[in-house]
Protein backbone atom coordinates (compact mmCIF):
# COMPACT_ATOMS: atom_id res chain seq x y z
CA UNK A 1 0.00 0.00 0.00
CA UNK A 2 1.41 3.25 -1.14
CA UNK A 3 1.28 6.12 1.30
CA UNK A 4 -1.34 8.09 -0.22
CA UNK A 5 -3.50 4.85 -0.32
CA UNK A 6 -2.85 4.85 2.79
CA UNK A 7 -3.64 8.29 4.04
CA UNK A 8 -7.10 7.92 2.08
CA UNK A 9 -7.85 4.44 4.27
CA UNK A 10 -7.15 6.07 7.02
CA UNK A 11 -9.06 9.06 6.39
CA UNK A 12 -12.22 7.26 5.14
CA UNK A 13 -12.07 5.19 8.58
CA UNK A 14 -12.46 8.37 10.18
CA UNK A 15 -15.18 9.93 8.27
CA UNK A 16 -16.67 6.58 9.04
CA UNK A 17 -16.09 7.22 12.78
CA UNK A 18 -17.28 10.38 13.15
CA UNK A 19 -20.72 9.40 10.72
CA UNK A 20 -21.19 6.68 13.38
CA UNK A 21 -20.97 8.37 16.52
CA UNK A 22 -22.36 12.12 15.65
CA UNK A 23 -26.14 12.99 16.61
CA UNK A 24 -26.61 14.32 13.75
CA UNK A 25 -25.53 11.74 10.88
CA UNK A 26 -27.21 9.09 12.77
CA UNK A 27 -30.18 7.22 11.33
CA UNK A 28 -32.88 7.26 13.81
CA UNK A 29 -33.84 3.54 14.89
CA UNK A 30 -35.45 4.47 18.24
CA UNK A 31 -38.96 2.75 18.07
CA UNK A 32 -41.44 5.11 19.78
CA UNK A 33 -43.60 4.30 22.74
CA UNK A 34 -47.27 3.19 22.69
CA UNK A 35 -49.68 5.25 24.64
CA UNK A 36 -51.88 3.42 27.34
CA UNK A 37 -53.95 5.12 29.57
CA UNK A 38 -56.46 4.42 31.88
CA UNK A 39 -60.34 6.06 31.79
CA UNK A 40 -62.30 5.74 34.99
CA UNK A 41 -66.14 6.77 34.86
CA UNK A 42 -69.80 7.15 37.08
CA UNK A 43 -71.45 4.25 36.06
CA UNK A 44 -74.61 6.30 37.31
CA UNK A 45 -74.63 7.89 34.25
CA UNK A 46 -73.98 4.98 31.95
CA UNK A 47 -69.80 5.49 32.03
CA UNK A 48 -68.00 2.46 32.70
CA UNK A 49 -66.31 2.29 35.65
CA UNK A 50 -63.13 1.39 34.30
CA UNK A 51 -61.47 1.21 30.49
CA UNK A 52 -58.39 1.01 29.59
CA UNK A 53 -57.18 2.00 26.05
CA UNK A 54 -54.48 1.51 24.34
CA UNK A 55 -53.67 3.77 21.53
CA UNK A 56 -52.64 1.34 18.53
CA UNK A 57 -52.48 2.88 15.06
CA UNK A 58 -56.54 2.91 13.61
CA UNK A 59 -54.98 0.62 10.98
CA UNK A 60 -53.78 -1.58 13.22
CA UNK A 61 -55.42 -5.22 13.31
CA UNK A 62 -56.22 -5.26 16.82
CA UNK A 63 -57.50 -1.26 16.67
CA UNK A 64 -60.11 -2.38 14.35
CA UNK A 65 -60.62 1.87 13.37
CA UNK A 66 -61.19 2.39 16.53
CA UNK A 67 -60.23 5.94 18.37
CA UNK A 68 -59.54 4.42 21.97
CA UNK A 69 -58.92 0.97 21.17
CA UNK A 70 -60.14 -1.02 24.80
CA UNK A 71 -57.47 -3.47 25.39
CA UNK A 72 -57.60 -7.18 26.78
CA UNK A 73 -54.53 -7.82 28.38
CA UNK A 74 -51.76 -5.67 30.21
CA UNK A 75 -48.47 -6.39 27.99
CA UNK A 76 -44.58 -6.19 28.68
CA UNK A 77 -44.39 -3.51 31.35
CA UNK A 78 -47.81 -1.73 30.68
CA UNK A 79 -48.49 -3.36 34.24
CA UNK A 80 -46.22 -2.16 36.98
CA UNK A 81 -45.67 1.63 34.88
CA UNK A 82 -49.27 1.93 35.25
CA UNK A 83 -49.63 1.03 38.89
CA UNK A 84 -46.61 3.54 39.69
CA UNK A 85 -48.36 6.08 37.83
CA UNK A 86 -51.26 5.64 39.77
CA UNK A 87 -49.74 5.29 43.43
CA UNK A 88 -48.46 9.21 42.39
CA UNK A 89 -52.01 9.89 41.96
CA UNK A 90 -53.12 8.81 44.54
CA UNK A 91 -54.70 5.48 42.64
CA UNK A 92 -54.29 1.82 44.09
CA UNK A 93 -54.26 -0.23 41.00
CA UNK A 94 -52.64 -3.09 41.49
CA UNK A 95 -55.57 -5.18 42.04
CA UNK A 96 -57.45 -3.85 39.91
CA UNK A 97 -55.10 -4.27 36.77
CA UNK A 98 -53.83 -7.50 38.22
CA UNK A 99 -57.56 -9.33 37.06
CA UNK A 100 -58.93 -6.77 34.66
CA UNK A 101 -59.29 -7.73 31.62
CA UNK A 102 -57.35 -10.95 32.26
CA UNK A 103 -53.61 -11.27 34.33
CA UNK A 104 -50.74 -9.31 32.25
CA UNK A 105 -48.40 -11.08 30.19
CA UNK A 106 -44.64 -10.81 30.50
CA UNK A 107 -44.59 -10.91 26.39
CA UNK A 108 -44.64 -7.42 24.35
CA UNK A 109 -46.39 -8.47 20.78
CA UNK A 110 -46.00 -5.21 19.65
CA UNK A 111 -42.42 -5.19 17.67
CA UNK A 112 -42.41 -1.80 16.24
CA UNK A 113 -43.29 0.01 19.09
CA UNK A 114 -40.92 0.08 22.71
CA UNK A 115 -42.49 -0.76 26.07
CA UNK A 116 -42.86 1.35 28.94
CA UNK A 117 -40.27 2.32 31.45
CA UNK A 118 -40.03 -0.42 33.90
CA UNK A 119 -39.80 0.15 37.44
CA UNK A 120 -35.88 0.29 37.67
CA UNK A 121 -36.25 2.98 35.06
CA UNK A 122 -38.90 4.57 36.66
CA UNK A 123 -36.27 5.51 39.35
CA UNK A 124 -35.61 8.68 39.94
CA UNK A 125 -38.40 10.18 37.26
CA UNK A 126 -39.15 13.74 38.10
CA UNK A 127 -42.51 13.89 39.73
CA UNK A 128 -44.26 17.14 39.52
CA UNK A 129 -47.64 17.85 41.22
CA UNK A 130 -50.41 20.87 39.98
CA UNK A 131 -53.70 22.36 40.75
CA UNK A 132 -56.64 21.74 38.47
CA UNK A 133 -56.54 25.34 36.97
CA UNK A 134 -53.36 23.95 35.14
CA UNK A 135 -55.50 20.77 33.96
CA UNK A 136 -55.71 20.85 30.36
CA UNK A 137 -58.42 18.22 30.15
CA UNK A 138 -61.37 17.69 32.59
CA UNK A 139 -60.67 14.77 34.65
CA UNK A 140 -56.59 14.44 33.89
CA UNK A 141 -54.99 12.89 37.17
CA UNK A 142 -51.58 11.50 35.62
CA UNK A 143 -49.50 11.82 32.57
CA UNK A 144 -45.64 10.05 32.38
CA UNK A 145 -44.01 11.77 29.36
CA UNK A 146 -40.95 10.65 27.69
CA UNK A 147 -39.25 13.85 26.33
CA UNK A 148 -42.62 15.66 26.61
CA UNK A 149 -44.53 13.17 24.55
CA UNK A 150 -47.45 11.41 26.39
CA UNK A 151 -46.55 7.94 27.18
CA UNK A 152 -49.23 6.84 30.16
CA UNK A 153 -52.31 8.69 30.96
CA UNK A 154 -55.06 8.56 33.72
CA UNK A 155 -58.49 10.32 33.36
CA UNK A 156 -60.53 9.59 36.18
CA UNK A 157 -64.04 11.72 35.53
CA UNK A 158 -66.02 9.96 38.28
CA UNK A 159 -66.11 13.49 40.34
CA UNK A 160 -67.05 15.78 37.41
CA UNK A 161 -70.13 17.00 36.39
CA UNK A 162 -71.59 16.82 32.71
CA UNK A 163 -71.44 20.50 32.50
CA UNK A 164 -68.00 20.91 34.35
CA UNK A 165 -66.70 18.43 30.99
CA UNK A 166 -68.37 20.86 28.34
CA UNK A 167 -70.74 17.86 27.75
CA UNK A 168 -74.33 17.35 27.37
CA UNK A 169 -74.72 13.73 27.00
CA UNK A 170 -73.02 11.14 28.67
CA UNK A 171 -70.60 8.97 26.62
CA UNK A 172 -68.89 5.35 27.92
CA UNK A 173 -65.71 6.66 28.17
CA UNK A 174 -66.74 9.90 30.86
CA UNK A 175 -65.48 11.90 27.87
CA UNK A 176 -66.87 13.28 24.36
CA UNK A 177 -63.21 13.96 22.27
CA UNK A 178 -61.26 12.28 19.38
CA UNK A 179 -57.92 10.11 19.86
CA UNK A 180 -56.30 13.74 18.24
CA UNK A 181 -58.14 15.94 21.13
CA UNK A 182 -57.50 13.92 23.78
CA UNK A 183 -53.02 14.22 22.03
CA UNK A 184 -53.75 17.54 21.99
CA UNK A 185 -54.62 18.06 25.03
CA UNK A 186 -52.18 16.06 27.04
CA UNK A 187 -49.00 17.52 25.05
CA UNK A 188 -50.36 20.77 26.42
CA UNK A 189 -49.39 19.83 29.96
CA UNK A 190 -45.97 18.36 28.21
CA UNK A 191 -44.47 22.16 28.99
CA UNK A 192 -44.74 21.14 32.90
CA UNK A 193 -42.83 18.15 32.44
CA UNK A 194 -38.55 18.28 31.47
CA UNK A 195 -37.38 18.73 27.80
CA UNK A 196 -35.62 15.40 28.00
CA UNK A 197 -35.87 11.96 29.45
CA UNK A 198 -38.93 10.89 31.83
CA UNK A 199 -41.27 13.32 33.41
CA UNK A 200 -45.21 12.60 35.44
CA UNK A 201 -47.22 15.81 35.95
CA UNK A 202 -49.80 15.13 38.36
CA UNK A 203 -53.27 17.21 38.60
CA UNK A 204 -54.06 17.10 42.47
CA UNK A 205 -57.78 16.70 42.90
Amino acid sequence: MTFSLYRAHVALAGLVAIAATSPHLQVQTTRPYLPIGLFFGQIEEGARVFTPARLLPLDHPEAQGHQFPTLQQLFGSEFPALVWLGQHAGLRLWATLQRYPTEPSPEWPYPEFRPPPDTTQLRGTSVVHRPQAENPLPGLRAVLYAAREPLLFIVDTRGLTLSQRGMTTPTTMGLDLTRAQLLEALRRGAALAPPTGLGAVIFDP
